[in-house]
């Protein structure tokens, strides 16, 4: 009775576990990524290894979602076996384009990741929380005890300047372009 107590603490933030998966490019399969780390954390973690001071670690769980969606999307990127008498399989062509917007996508967002880590850790970390979590600008003000109109700057000047530097690579990307202009920190 006591695993389920712990394990139902960690669902009752289930919305923002699936966010922290959207956040990897995975929209599909949010859902079953976030049951995985159920199970993976129900079998080889502990409660003290995730909760501390009745707090659930969210380091922990984002890098466990991260592990499990890096292996599920490895594995639907390997290559099928075909015997050479089979000739149903040779006539088939893998539909590539949904794979290819998917990578496209994933490196876009890195390009942008990158850019954000050489942000100052102010600008840094608001615009993290801000885009990480569900929280509001008047909630992030409550908690932090900044000004709402300090944030609500940082986050305009912050969203102003990905736009201006990675418009071109967002048009390139709807386009399925995938070469990026942008920096390459």
């Amino acid at each position: 009775m006591a695993e389920s107590k712990w394990l139902s603490k960690i669902a009752k933030q289930h919305n923002e576990w699936i966010k922290i998966v959207n956040s990897f490019g995975e929209y599909d399969f949010a859902e079953d990524v976030v049951q995985e780390m159920y199970i993976v954390i129900y079998k080889y973690a502990s409660e003290e290894k995730i909760i501390k001071e009745g707090i659930v670690s969210r380091g922990y769980i984002f890098f466990t979602l991260r592990s499990i969606y890096f292996s599920y999307y490895n594995a639907k990127r390997k290559v099928n076996k075909v015997r050479l008498d089979d000739q149903e399989n040779f006539t088939q062509i893998p539909d590539t384009s949904e794979m290819d917007e998917q990578v496209g996508y994933n490196e876009f967002v890195t390009l942008i990741d990158n850019h954000i880590d050489n942000w100052r850790w102010y600008d840094k970390t608001l615009f993290n929380l801000y885009r990480n979590t569900d929280m509001s600008i008047r909630k992030i003000a409550q908690e932090t005890n900044i000004s709402w109109v300090s944030i609500f700057n940082t986050l305009k000047k912050c969203k102003q300047e990905l736009k201006e530097i990675f418009k071109e690579d967002y048009i390139d990307y709807k386009n399925k372009d995938y070469e990026w202009n942008g920096q390459k920190d």
